[in-house]
């Protein structure tokens, strides 16, 4: 059977087109100025995950309307450029930017623009979604219309456009208004929700039965856990998850296991733990809320089901297969050598991947010490961990432009001594740019510096298009670095290097011999079993955290820390917060996401020591162990550093990445989840957080999903959180782009489209992806062109001054 998914088209596709001469060998059925009822609808539509739509065009001066032919006419500004004022697509081209803004931003434009989508109410005032509607009537269709998200139409301007829309409609459709942003909300406010009956974005989609969370497909046997207990159930007696089951369940558990695919069938949010690690391994996932009826329709209760599984950006597959697929042979390394036997893909306990991860080995200099985090830069992860030297480049990115690193004395190894600028080779926080994401071409357009100049608020200043390009530019990176400066702080704290672990390690003979068992086994076993490693585990953890005894150099080294970050009149520390911060983490296919511990409620000296201890040891952890093994990580190059922090109440924490998750090829938005309270709310999975997208290129945000919250954010709480979303896409220019990437994995590629408010629920159809050879482009050699569109994945609070707070910083597994 095929799923449909309930996301219905906003058209936020305005309409970037790569038509060929903007036309169509197609029969062309558009109509102008004729009355809407639903066979015509259904003459013109397109269909996006699941639900027709037709765009539409109303002219104002000519006091018509136009139904495109969604066949033949996909982008509203073309059809206008090419059918209603004769252009040809070159010279729209030319003017692509300054057309957009005459058709969606110009106070008194010629062209109205949406899109109309049939939904079905249901009944009691609910959508085929499951959404309330404000109708409460019996089930019958309904349309939708609305704007793009980018769209500035005022209050009087979206009535205006309701009114003609309604008027030539059959009187017996309903017909809603869906604000397509913020700011429209905030226009309609002023309007009678008689004259302009209306329906928001989390109403209409916040509560979908259906929506992909990461695309990929998948063969294996369905197992549905209809509650947590179920599933502890399950695992505590013979049952073993692992490669060749697809696991569904209301709430997938931080410790599940790699295995073929997740279903979830409570609402989530794409960033929890779960679904991070689903990202970053490469598994489909989805969000299925009716499974139990979808599974009695189709005969798929019994428990050895074998299903194939596919998710997609506009559907989702579940079809039962009559009989298990054929065992097939792939080759599957030892953690400790890209050569391995031959396993069966059906082997559930080891669905390791055909290359293994390679790790830069860790530096272990017993004169390497705690630092202070804003002492360290991204070269020191082989040091202290990629957390801890992300959050040093964070310090470097918003350091004054005068600032010097500080001397980092007794840092030496393969890169050379440390001096009092940092690492030799990086460079000064004055050249850091924030800008290139903004300057990688998104054909037809050069670059986007223009947009990103509006966003800045550069747009009014004086002489500041007639500079030289030189300058301009260098006025651009300035301002960007100004205003992530004005809008982010970054954690103080110490970072405890690998070596500090490596010293306690090493002093105890019985951790030694523990280790090496631990070894012999996985060298030994190809499909680690959970009965085999276990107890291994379990007993190292307990000799790591409890049993072995501290070196009195290593527990001087780790309460020095308190000194560091004594404040008060006391000289107390007061509350901290003890972070994990390994090398096996953050790497293409390994997020390590809650996979390692974090101690977020620590006291004094003894307590502190103690979660070190808790965080070295969950580099032992069963889960992380068996995680590794299956990665091809060997334990001989994986270590954990420690990041020490003071405790930072927030009144709002949480997570945002800097893409649409459930829309890849969308480069506009970028996706924004918070709760009440500290960041982990949101990644546990312990509270659904509310959800929103913000448009970095032409502005504008909406909220997807209100979760647990029974109302939204003050609007100028979600001013404050458009800011920091443009914060978030500018440290993604650096972060993202100073990091090698190979052109040809795939991974690089350039999104051709005009589309100007593309989100999520935008037709993928609509983006093409195109591969270029980026260093033909920018003169780069091709395996180092770095890769600016690799999302960040960023942890944030907001104090209760309003202030933002960067806790983490790390590339989001795509």
């Amino acid at each position: 059977m095929t799923i449909a998914t309930t996301t219905a088209p906003d058209p936020t596709a305005v309409d970037d087109s790569t038509a060929v001469d903007g036309h169509s060998t197609a029969e062309d059925r558009t109509a102008i100025g004729a009355q809407l009822a639903l066979p015509l609808f259904h003459t013109l539509c397109g269909t996006l995950a699941g639900h027709p739509y037709v765009k539409v065009v109303v002219d104002r001066v000519e006091n018509t309307w136009h139904l495109l032919d969604a066949a033949v006419h996909p982008f509203h500004v073309d059809y206008i450029a090419t059918r209603v004022l004769g252009m040809e697509l070159a010279e729209l081209d030319s003017c692509l930017d300054a057309f957009n803004a005459s058709v969606y931003a110009a106070p008194e434009r010629r062209f109205l623009l949406g899109v109309l989508s049939l939904h079905t109410d249901m009944g009691a005032g609910t959508a085929g979604a499951g959404t309330r509607i404000p109708t409460g009537r019996r089930a019958r269709p309904f349309l939708v219309l609305e704007t793009t998200e980018a769209d500035t139409m005022s209050g009087p301007m979206l009535q205006e456009f309701y009114t003609f829309v309604r008027h030539r409609l059959d009187s017996r459709l309903p017909l809603l208004l869906k604000p397509a942003n913020h700011g429209q909300e905030h226009a309609l406010t002023a309007i009678s929700d008689v004259r302009v009956p209306r329906i928001l974005s989390h109403q209409l989609f916040g509560s979908r039965t259906r929506t992909p969370l990461n695309p990929g497909e998948a063969v294996g046997r369905l197992r549905h856990f209809r509650t947590a207990r179920e599933y502890e159930v399950y695992a505590a007696g013979a049952g073993t998850l692992g490669g060749s089951d697809i696991v569904a369940m209301p709430c997938l558990p931080d410790d599940v296991p790699r295995v073929a695919g997740f279903i979830n069938t409570a609402p989530t949010t794409p960033l929890s733990h779960t679904n991070v690690l689903a990202s970053g391994w490469g598994i489909p996932n989805a969000i299925i809320r009716d499974l139990d009826q979808l599974m009695e329709a189709e005969g798929l209760a019994d428990a050895d089901a074998w299903v194939r599984y596919e998710v997609r950006d506009d559907d989702i597959a579940l079809v039962r297969l009559s009989q298990p697929p054929a065992p097939t042979l792939t080759p599957s390394p030892s953690p400790s050598s890209a050569a391995g036997a031959q396993t069966s893909t059906m082997d559930a306990s080891d669905p390791r991947p055909s290359h293994p991860i390679r790790l830069e080995p860790p530096l272990l200099h017993a004169d390497i010490p705690a630092l202070p985090l804003r002492q360290l830069r991204r070269t020191d992860q082989n040091r202290y961990g990629t957390k801890a030297a992300n959050l040093g480049e964070l310090h470097h990115v918003l350091a004054g432009d005068t600032a010097e690193q500080p001397a980092r004395a007794g840092l030496t190894g393969p890169a050379g001594p440390a001096g009092p600028a940092g690492p030799a080779g990086e460079s000064s926080s004055r050249s850091v740019d924030l800008t290139a994401y903004y300057g990688r071409p998104r054909p037809p357009r050069a670059d986007l510096y223009a947009h990103l100049t509006t966003r800045l608020g550069l747009s009014g200043r004086p002489g500041l298009p007639d500079l030289p390009e030189g300058t301009r530019g260098a006025q651009l990176r300035a301002a960007a670095r100004d205003f992530v400066r004005a809008t982010v702080t970054a954690p103080d704290g110490i970072a405890l290097p690998f070596a500090l672990q490596h010293r306690f390690l090493t002093s105890s003979p019985a951790i030694q011999q523990a280790i090496s068992e631990l070894k012999a086994v996985l060298e030994r076993e190809t499909a680690v079993t959970v009965d085999v490693i276990d107890p291994l585990c379990r007993r190292l953890q307990d000799l790591v955290q409890h049993t072995a005894p501290m070196p009195d150099d290593v527990a001087r080294a780790i309460t020095a820390a308190l000194r560091g970050l004594s404040s008060g009149p006391s000289g107390a520390a007061g509350r901290l917060v003890v972070r994990s911060s390994s090398n096996a983490e953050d790497l293409p296919g390994f997020s390590a996401a809650g996979v390692y511990d974090s101690v977020t409620a620590v006291h004094g000296a003894d307590e502190l020591v103690a979660a070190v201890r808790q965080v070295w040891a969950s580099l032992l952890s069963p889960r992380s162990v068996r995680l590794r093994h299956q990665a091809g990580i060997s334990p001989d190059d994986t270590y954990m550093g420690v990041i020490i922090q003071r405790y930072q109440p927030a009144d709002l924490g949480g997570v945002l990445v800097t893409c649409n998750p459930t829309r890849r090829a969308d480069f506009r938005n970028v996706y924004l989840n918070c709760s009440p309270g500290s960041p982990e709310n949101v990644v546990d999975g312990t509270a659904l957080p509310l959800q929103y997208l913000y448009n970095t290129v032409e502005g504008g945000g909406r909220t997807v999903a209100l979760g647990s919250s029974a109302e939204d954010l003050p609007a100028a709480t979600r001013e404050r959180l458009a800011d920091l979303a443009l914060t978030g896409r500018l440290l993604q220019s650096h972060f993202s782009g100073t990091a090698p990437s190979r052109v040809g994995s795939g991974d690089a590629h350039v999104d051709v489209h005009r589309n100007v408010g593309a989100d999520v629920d935008v037709d993928v159809d609509q983006n093409v992806g195109v591969d270029v050879d980026m260093g033909q482009n920018v003169g780069l050699d091709v395996d180092m062109a770095p890769d600016v569109d690799r999302p960040l994945d960023i942890e944030w609070l907001m104090t209760d001054q309003g202030a933002f707070h960067l806790v983490q910083i790390r590339p989001y597994a795509r």
